[in-house]
Parts: structure tokens; C-alpha cells; sequence
């Protein structure tokens, strides 16, 4: 049976979610996973990158993506056939294990943790339960196209926010939190 996380463990994740879009000066939700991987140093590549034989390879062993040290410096690693959206959620993931320090050789949590770690991490930074809520997104659809998230992340984090709001003294948490005083909503223009 998997190990859920903890609530301590989702309010550390945050922590590290506000603090990273506070010491980067970010203002603007959506927040844009090149730009943020570029103001931190990490190189992102596209799998398309590799030759055949090589991205083959690759896509057997990581159908979404992967990051590596390399120098003493990050690169990342996605499969730029995928979704677009998809790819987004994926570059965000990387960002994660690398700011959760999931790379330091004293991390001690198993793998499952890591993941779980690294996809409430990009769920957050992408489909914010307090932007859902204050923007009165009412449906997957509605979350998927504002938050930029594939359709198949719009329902997870749709779920989420379903159970979270049963319960007051979560609700406040969530629409109390650093991040709606961090961010603000900035839609997309048409064609942009």
C-alpha cells in the first residue's frame, strides 16, 4: 500500500512552492516552468534532440521526461511529443525533485515519496486549490483551460479541491495561503 503524504509533508512542499515564486520575483499566475528553469540555471532539452536509435532508448525507459546533474548543473529532460500542457506538468515535476533536493545525497525518502512529492508540487504551482476557489472554476474543463493543465490533471486537481473544501479549517488554509497573495491571475490573449 502506498504512503500517503502528510499534511506536514503538503505544507513543507508549499512552503517551498511560495518561497521559490517569492525569491524569483514572480508575480503573474500562470507561472512559466522555461522561464522559472532558466532564472534557477537548469537547461531544459527536448527529446527530440537525441537521434533516433537514441530517443527510442530514452522514451522506453522515461515516456515523460527526466532530469540529470551534469557539471554541477541541472538539465531536463521531456518528451516534446507529447501535450504541450503535459509537457508543462512535466518540466514542473523536474523543477520539484530539484528544489525539494530530492538529488542530495542525504535525501533518505524512498522513490513513491518522490513522486508524490514532485506531482503535488507541480499540481500546486500549476492549478492553485485558492485560484480554483476565488476564480469559481466549476469544472475540469474550466481548470484545464485557465490553469494551463491537461485535461486528466484538471481532474485530479478538480477531485482535490472537491475534498478539500469539505472540511472548514482546511478551506481556510487553502484560501488563507501565501500563494493568492504572491500571484495574481493573468489570462492568456487570444492568439498569444
Amino acid at each position: 500500500m502506498k504512503k500517503l503524504l502528510q499534511a506536514s509533508d503538503y505544507a513543507r512542499i508549499e512552503d517551498v512552492v511560495n518561497d521559490l515564486i517569492e525569491d524569483l520575483g514572480l508575480r503573474q499566475f500562470p507561472v512559466n516552468c522555461f522561464e522559472v528553469a532558466f532564472m534557477l540555471g537548469i537547461e531544459i532539452k527536448k527529446y527530440s534532440q537525441f537521434s533516433k536509435t537514441d530517443r527510442d532508448f530514452v522514451v522506453s525507459k522515461y515516456e515523460d521526461g527526466f532530469s540529470i546533474t551534469s557539471a554541477g548543473k541541472f538539465i531536463i529532460y521531456y518528451n516534446d511529443s507529447m501535450d504541450r500542457r503535459r509537457n508543462k506538468f512535466t518540466i514542473w515535476h523536474e523543477i520539484a525533485h530539484i528544489q525539494l533536493g530530492h538529488f542530495e545525497s542525504d535525501c533518505m525518502i524512498s522513490y513513491e515519496q518522490k513522486e508524490m512529492e514532485a506531482n503535488h508540487f507541480a499540481a500546486y504551482v500549476m492549478a492553485p486549490l485558492a485560484f480554483i476557489h476565488n476564480l469559481g472554476l466549476c469544472a475540469p474543463s474550466e481548470i484545464s483551460d485557465v490553469c494551463e493543465i491537461s485535461l486528466a490533471c484538471a481532474y485530479k486537481v478538480y477531485g482535490h479541491y472537491k475534498k478539500a473544501f469539505r472540511y472548514e479549517s482546511i478551506r481556510n488554509a487553502i484560501l488563507n495561503g501565501r500563494i493568492v497573495n504572491l500571484l495574481t491571475y493573468s489570462p492568456k490573449m487570444i492568439g498569444a
